[in-house]
C-alpha cells in the first residue's frame, strides 16, 4: 500500500525527520518497505540563454541550461550536448540567470502519470522539460516555471524544496483500518504523541437541497449475510470535469490516474477513510430498472450464469455465490469488486447515486478469485471492514462532490442496516496483567494514554483500566489484544532482555516416539511417499495378493458398500498396489509408496474367553479380530536390475526399523510366496518368528492390478519387531579405534540364497567383523553360466587397539574359505 507523506500531514503535524517517521511505523507494527523519492532525478539548472523558436506561433522558447559539473547520464547515453543542455519551453516568466527545476528524460514529475521522453517540436528536440509548481505537486499554479530561490546547478531538487515522499507499507491482514491515510496518520500521531485531526464527514448546509434522498431511492437487501449494510445518497446538478489540482496530486502520488471529479472523489475518500465507494449515474440507473424517477436498489446473490459487463469492458458470468447490486431486477455491479458499464458516470452525468456498503469479506474474496479480478475495493473488503464506516464515507464524499462538481446533496440518506456486526464490548485489565505478559512493568496511566491516542475509550480506576475499542478496530476483543496495543505503542524494544526463569531439573528422558510415527519418518527419509487406503477390499484381490496375511481368510462385512469393498483386509498390499497403479496412470515415474495401518486377522486375538463378563452377555458377541500394526511398501521398477536394487532397498529399510525397535536385524529366508516370483521372494524373521515378507510380484499379478513393469512389495509387522514395553535406551560409547573397510567379490551358483551366505560370513568373521552388507548382485556376460556375482562390504574393527591390515586380510581370507566351503563360492577376479 502506498501513502503520501504530504497527504498524511493533512491530519497530523508529523514534523519529525523522515527516518524517525519510518522507524516509528516499523516499531509499532507497520512495516515500511521503501520510501520513494517522487522527484528522483530532477535537478536544479541555471538558464544561460533564451531565444525564440523560429516561426513558432505559440511563443515557444529555446532555453540553454547549465546542469552542473556532472550532467545526467541519460543525456550522454542519448547523445545530447550537455554544455549547455537545450530544452524547449513555453513559459513566459523565465529570464536568463533563473534557477529552475529540470526533469531529464526518464524522470517522472509527481503530477505526471508517465516518465518523460524526448519530445520533438518541429525540427527541435527537447530532452526533458522545465517544471511548474503544479507539475511538482507544490501548488496550483500551472502558468509558469517554478523559480528556485536557492541552490546551485546540478543539485537534487529534493534538497531545495519540500517535495512529497511516498511510503510503500506492508499492512498485516488484521489491520484493515490502516489501509488508508487517516489510519496511518493515527498510528504515527499516537507513536509521536501528536494530535490527530480527522476529516469532517458532515455536509455543509449550503450544499444541501430541500428534497430528501428517500424520495428518489429505495434500498432492499435480500441477503444480509453477504451485505450487512448498504447506504446511498443522491447529488443532483453536478458538472463533470477535472478534479481540483490538489486532489489530482494526492491521487497521482499513490499511483492512481485522475479521471474526473466524480470518480476521483470516490477514490480519494476510499484512500482517505478506508471505505470503498461507487458512484452510479442516477438517470441511467433508473432507466436500467425500467422506472421513471425513483432508483430501486436491490442487493442479492447473483443467479447462476448471470451476465454483466464491468467497467473494464469485459463481459463476465457470475456464480450464485457472488453478490450483486441491481437496478430493480437487473444486475449493474459486481458487489465489492467493480461496477458495471451500463450505469457508470460519464461526461453527460448530471445526477449521482452514491453508495457505500459493507460486504462479507470471504464472499468478496471468493468472487475475486473466481473472476480473477482484484481491485483496490476488493482488497479492502476482503479484510473485513467495520460496518460503521459507510455513513462517514458517504458524508465526506457527498460534501466533496458538492464542492468539486457544484452539485447539491439531497437531505439524509437511505441506509439499510438489517444485520449490524457485533460491536466490541468493555474490556477490563490491570497494569500488572499487561506487565506480566509483556515482560516489563506497565503503568496503568501510561497505558491508558497510548490507548486513548489510538481512539480507545478509556476509564481508569487506580491500576485498573476499562477500555472500549473504537468502531473501526474489529481486531480487538479480549484483554490480550489490548496488551498487544500497549506493547507495540510503548515499544517492544523497551522490553528488557532477561534469562528464562523457573528452570526445572530434568528427571526423566523424553517419552518414546510412537512406533508408527518413527516408521513414517524413516520411510519418508528413505524416499517413499505415504499412502492411506481403505480398510476394505474384495475377496478376489485378497486371494491374489495375501501378503503377510498368508492363508488367512478375510472377514466379510454384513453391509458392504460395494462388492469391491466387501471384506476387511488381511494385507495392505492390494490397496497399496491400487494406489501405485493410480499414480502410474497419472504420469508419476517410478512411484514408491508406503502405508502404516491395521490389518484384520480373525480368531487370533488373545483375550478373555466368552462369558467372562458378570452377566455373561459377551457370549452373544462375535470375537474381535487381531489387528496387528503393519508397514507395507510397494514400488515400481523399470527393469530387473533396478528391481533387485529396490528389493535390497526395501529390505534395508525394514532391517533399519528392526534394529531401531528390537536392537537386532532381520534374517531373510527364501520362500515360495503367493503372488511373488520364485527366487525373488523371502520371509523376514526375527528370533525365529516370521514378521514380514518381501519380493517381486509375478507378471500375472502385476497385470491383475493394471500395473506395468516390475513391482517390488514388502510387509513388516511392526508390533512383531517393536517390543512392548519399548526397549530401554542403552548407551554405547563411540568407537575409539578406526575401522578397516574391505570389499569381497565372489561368484556363487544362481540358486544360492543371500541369507545363508550372510550367516556364513558373520560366523566366520569372528569378533573382528563389525558389520557385513551385501550391496551388489551381478548377472551378465562376465559371469559363468549358472552363476551370479555378489559383492560384500566388510567392516573390521578391534575394540582395544588399532587393527592392522594384515589382521583384516587374514579375517577376510577366513570368510572367503567359509564361503567357498559352504556356499560353493569362488573369488571373482
Amino acid at each position: 500500500m502506498k501513502v503520501s507523506l504530504r497527504w498524511l500531514r493533512d491530519y497530523a503535524p508529523l514534523d519529525a525527520p523522515l527516518d524517525h517517521l519510518v522507524r516509528t511505523l516499523n516499531e509499532t507494527g507497520t512495516e515500511v518497505g521503501t520510501a520513494e523519492d517522487v522527484a528522483a532525478g530532477i535537478i536544479a539548472a541555471r538558464i544561460t540563454r533564451l531565444e525564440p523558436v523560429p516561426k513558432s506561433s505559440h511563443g515557444l522558447m529555446l532555453a540553454d541550461l547549465d546542469v552542473g559539473p556532472i550532467p545526467p547520464h541519460v543525456l550522454v547515453d542519448l547523445g545530447f550536448p550537455t554544455d549547455p543542455v537545450r530544452v524547449v519551453t513555453g513559459a513566459a516568466n523565465l529570464h536568463v540567470g533563473d534557477l529552475v527545476p529540470y526533469a531529464p528524460p526518464g524522470t517522472r514529475p509527481p503530477a505526471m502519470d508517465e516518465p518523460l521522453e524526448v519530445r520533438a517540436f518541429g525540427r527541435h528536440k527537447s530532452p526533458g522539460m522545465l517544471c511548474s509548481p503544479v507539475e511538482l505537486g507544490l501548488g496550483d499554479d500551472a502558468t509558469g516555471i517554478l523559480i528556485l530561490e536557492r541552490g546551485a546547478p546540478g543539485a537534487p531538487l529534493r534538497d531545495l524544496v519540500d517535495l512529497d515522499v511516498v511510503l510503500d507499507l506492508e499492512i498485516t491482514t488484521n489491520r484493515p483500518d490502516c489501509l488508508c491515510h487517516v489510519g496511518i496518520a493515527r498510528e504515527l500521531a499516537a507513536g509521536l504523541g501528536e494530535t490527530l485531526t480527522e476529516p469532517d464527514t458532515s455536509i455543509p448546509d449550503s450544499a444541501l437541497s430541500a428534497a430528501s434522498s428517500e424520495q428518489r431511492a429505495t434500498v432492499t437487501i435480500d441477503d444480509p449475510a453477504g451485505c450487512p449494510r448498504f447506504a446511498v445518497c443522491i447529488i443532483e446538478g453536478v458538472a463533470v470535469g477535472p478534479s481540483p489540482a490538489w486532489m489530482q496530486q494526492r491521487l497521482r502520488a499513490i499511483g492512481l490516474r485522475p479521471v474526473n471529479n466524480l470518480v476521483d472523489t470516490t477514490n480519494y475518500v476510499a484512500h482517505e477513510l478506508g471505505q470503498p465507494m461507487h458512484a452510479f449515474d442516477l438517470d441511467r440507473f433508473v432507466a436500467a430498472a425500467g422506472g421513471e424517477r425513483q432508483a430501486e436498489v436491490v442487493v442479492r446473490r447473483a443467479q447462476q450464469g448471470e451476465g454483466i459487463v464491468t467497467l473494464d469492458g469485459v463481459a463476465r458470468r457470475l456464480s450464485s455465490e457472488d453478490m450483486v447490486v441491481c437496478a430493480g431486477s437487473r444486475a449493474v455491479s459486481v458487489a465489492g469488486v467493480m461496477g458495471g458499464a451500463t450505469t457508470a458516470v460519464n461526461e453527460s452525468t448530471t445526477n449521482v447515486l452514491l453508495e457505500a456498503a459493507n460486504w462479507d469479506g470471504p464472499t468478496i474474496r471468493a468472487t475475486t478469485r473466481r473472476l480473477n479480478l482484484r481491485t483496490d475495493a476488493s482488497t479492502l473488503f476482503e479484510k473485513g471492514l467495520s460496518d460503521t464506516l459507510p455513513p462517514l464515507a458517504l458524508g465526506r464524499a457527498a460534501a466533496l462532490m458538492a464542492e468539486t462538481a457544484r452539485g447539491h446533496v439531497l437531505r439524509g440518506s437511505v441506509d439499510a442496516w438489517p444485520r449490524p456486526l457485533p460491536a466490541p464490548g468493555h474490556i477490563s485489565l490491570t497494569g500488572r496483567y499487561a506487565g506480566d505478559r509483556l515482560g516489563m512493568p506497565i503503568d496503568a496511566t501510561e497505558a491508558g494514554t497510548v490507548l486513548a491516542r489510538l481512539g480507545f475509550a478509556v476509564e481508569q480506576d487506580g491500576a485498573s483500566l476499562t477500555v472500549v475499542p473504537p468502531h473501526f478496530r474489529r481486531d480487538v476483543w479480549i484483554p490480550i489484544d489490548v496488551v498487544e496495543e500497549v506493547g507495540r505503542m510503548l515499544g517492544y524494544a523497551n522490553v528488557p532482555s532477561t534469562l528464562p526463569g523457573r528452570r526445572v531439573e530434568a528427571t526423566a528422558v523424553a517419552p518414546d516416539v510412537p512406533p508408527d510415527e518413527h516408521t513414517r519418518d524413516v520411510c519418508l527419509g528413505a524416499g517413499f511417499d505415504e499412502a492411506i487406503t481403505f480398510s476394505f477390499t474384495s475377496p478376489a484381490l485378497s486371494r491374489v495378493l495375501p501378503g503377510i496375511g498368508g492363508t488367512r481368510s478375510p472377514i466379510p462385512l454384513r453391509n458392504p458398500l460395494t462388492d469391491e469393498w466387501s471384506v476387511l483386509r488381511v494385507s495392505q498390499l492390494p490397496g497399496l498396489c491400487g494406489a501405485l497403479a493410480t499414480n502410474i496412470n497419472r504420469g508419476v515415474t517410478g512411484p514408491a509408496l508406503f502405508e502404516v495401518g491395521r490389518v484384520f486377522w480373525e480368531g487370533e486375538r488373545q483375550g478373555p474367553v466368552p462369558g467372562s463378563t458378570p452377566d455373561g452377555s459377551d457370549r452373544k458377541l462375535p470375537p474381535l479380530p487381531l489387528e496387528p500394526l503393519v508397514l507395507s511398501a510397494a514400488a515400481q521398477c523399470t527393469d530387473g536390475a533396478a528391481c533387485a536394487e529396490q528389493i535390497r532397498h526395501v529390505q534395508s529399510l525394514f532391517d533399519r526399523l528392526a534394529v531401531d525397535f528390537a536392537g537386532a536385524g532381520l534374517m531373510a529366508r527364501p520362500a515360495q510366496l503367493v503372488a511373488m516370483r520364485s527366487g525373488r521372494s523371502a520371509e523376514l524373521l526375527i528370533d525365529g518368528q516370521v514378521v514380514g515378507v518381501i519380493g517381486e510380484l509375478r507378471s500375472d499379478v502385476v497385470s491383475a492390478f493394471e500395473l506395468r513393469g516390475h513391482v517390488v512389495v514388502g510387509e513388516l509387522r511392526l508390533d512383531g519387531v517393536a517390543p512392548d514395553p519399548p526397549r530401554a535406551l542403552r548407551f554405547r560409547a563411540p568407537a575409539r579405534f578406526p575401522a578397516i573397510v574391505q570389499d569381497l567379490a565372489v561368484t556363487v551358483p544362481s540358486a544360492r540364497a543371500a541369507g545363508q551366505a550372510l550367516d556364513v560370513v558373520r560366523n566366520a568373521g569372528g569378533g573382528l567383523l563389525e558389520s557385513v552388507e551385501l550391496y551388489d548382485e551381478y548377472r551378465g556376460e562376465r559371469i559363468a553360466s549358472g552363476r551370479k556375482g555378489w559383492t560384500f562390504r566388510l567392516t573390521f574393527r578391534a575394540p582395544d587397539r588399532t587393527l592392522t591390515s594384515e589382521e583384516a586380510q587374514h579375517a577376510q581370507q577366513t570368510i572367503l574359505a567359509a564361503l567357498t566351503r559352504e556356499c560353493d563360492a569362488e573369488l571373482r577376479r
